[in-house]
């Protein structure tokens, strides 16, 4: 069994359990991996990982403690990391479930420790154990009033004044009482201001002219959101829209601006969801379509409004994005393609809303 010191980094989401147990849970599974992989993504290869714990990455630096400077640059790339990504998941959002709307709520603090770890390794995997270990996770429960900090064991903590000056933070000195292992000294610093500074993602662009070339309603018996995720998933259209064989892209998501190339039986598409806007008991859901073969440039206004808990009505408008106007014979036949949609979405909800 290897021995090494190693420095300890433990990122913990805040608010991740009670997010992930009262809220859709794929989604929120699937936002959480999202997080984790742009912390991972500013980390680079400055530590390594060495599990991936659901709310929190446990990293290492094997080799002398550095320094409190290179600590903080490291936790603050990670934060900025993560709170960029989740603003950016909260702007681009198009899913009206818990789980991503609940996306602004999450939080992040740090753990820092150094010690000796003893390597176990079980086939092809490694392990770190041993006592600072143990101490890394117990600090994870501590007495700090506060969800985004940043704690360092005071083994780490250098009480001379860093002449560079990373970040100009008030460091508290604490300590808690844990089972088995005693008194641990700590210093923290709130990471409120930190948050503050986090850049903003660009805002979506979603300008798109009002003129509609043809508009269609209908009701369909099943609840409004139900519609909704089942029109939104686009990934999943070519199970009811007429027509559609595939859609291939480069990421699994759904967010404004992901590309979605839909190929249909007589030509193929590029669709783009531009934005969603929950309404007072309704949906607005538009996304843009480019058909390059017929030099078609499209957009589509979903409109989903409650009726009661198992039905809805349905509001479908297509308008022109083009700089030049689209041919009454091509229009007419896009009407109907949109009306085809919708009776086939009506048709596919009713009947899992039946079974």
């Amino acid at each position: 069994m290897a021995e090494n010191n190693a420095t300890i980094l433990i990122p913990d989401i805040s608010g991740f359990t009670e997010f992930m147990t009262t809220t859709e849970l794929s989604h929120s599974s699937h936002a959480i991996n999202l997080l984790i992989d742009a912390m991972l993504e500013a980390v680079g290869e400055e530590y390594e990982v060495s599990e991936i714990e659901g709310d929190a990455v446990l990293l290492i630096k094997k080799g002398p403690a550095p320094s409190q400077k290179e600590i903080m640059n490291t936790c603050l790339k990670i934060f900025n990391g993560f709170h960029f990504q989740r603003k950016f998941l909260e702007l681009n959002a198009v899913c009206p479930c818990g789980a991503c709307q609940a996306i602004i709520d999450l939080t992040l603090k740090f753990v820092v420790h150094h010690g000796p770890l003893a390597e176990i390794k079980v086939g092809r995997f490694v392990k770190q154990s041993g006592t600072e270990m143990i101490v890394a996770h117990r600090l994870l429960k501590n007495s700090i009033n506060n969800d985004e900090y940043l704690l360092l064991t005071e083994k780490l903590f250098n009480d001379e004044a860093d002449p560079s000056g990373v970040v100009d933070m008030e460091w508290i000195r604490s300590a808690d009482e844990y089972a088995s292992i005693g008194k641990v000294d700590y210093r923290f610093t709130l990471l409120n201001e930190a948050r503050k500074n986090v850049p903003d993602p660009p805002a979506p662009q979603y300008n798109y002219p009002a003129a509609d070339m043809s508009y269609m309603e209908m009701t369909i018996a099943a609840n409004y959101i139900d519609v909704y995720m089942m029109l939104m998933d686009i990934p999943s259209r070519p199970q009811w829209v007429p027509g559609l064989q595939k859609v291939e892209q480069d990421r699994p998501e759904v967010f404004v601006g992901s590309i979605h190339r839909c190929t249909f039986s007589t030509y193929s598409a590029v669709v783009t969801p531009l934005k969603m806007t929950i309404l007072e008991d309704g949906i607005l859901f538009a996304e843009s379509c480019r058909i390059e073969e017929r030099d078609l440039s499209l957009v589509y206004e979903f409109v989903f409004k409650k009726m009661d808990e198992n039905s809805c009505s349905f509001m479908a408008r297509l308008i022109n994005a083009g700089e030049t106007p689209v041919h009454e014979k091509v229009q007419h036949a896009l009407f109907e393609e949109m009306q085809e949609m919708g009776e086939s979405l009506k048709k596919h909800c009713e009947k899992k809303e039946v079974s």
